[in-house]
């Protein structure tokens, strides 16, 4: 069974931080697909094995969202277009890159959550 709520909350909040991050400083964008899985999966603690697939989940979708609308941004608001068809597979690398790095830090994110509960 699917928690939305760890879910929904994480990939809102890599979007957010997407956008957050891309418009002020855009070298620490890559920050948002780690910090999200972590509070996302802290969210859902559980098993390592959910946490990592729900980690990979929230940086999959989340930078997919992102780097869609990113880009229908600056195409709408500049005079260049930034043609998505073409760089597809890229686009495609670049969120397997970003789903594993969230299935590392979804892991340390359930870590800490059972830890934290252990000491209770």
């Amino acid at each position: 069974m699917l928690n939305w709520k760890s879910l929904g909350f994480g990939i809102a909040l890599a979007i957010v931080m997407f956008f957050m991050f891309m418009f002020n400083a855009s070298s620490l964008a890559i920050l948002s697909f780690i910090i999200a899985p972590l509070v996302g999966t802290y969210i859902l603690g559980g098993e390592l094995k959910m946490a990592a697939i729900y980690g990979a989940a929230i940086s999959f979708f989340g930078s997919i969202i992102s780097i869609v609308l990113y880009s229908a941004l600056i195409s709408y608001f500049s005079k260049t277009a930034i043609p998505l068809g073409l760089n597809v597979v890229t686009l495609i690398a670049v969120c397997v890159i970003y789903a594993v790095i969230g299935a590392v830090f979804g892991i340390a994110g359930a870590a800490i959550k059972n830890k934290l509960m252990e000491k209770q």
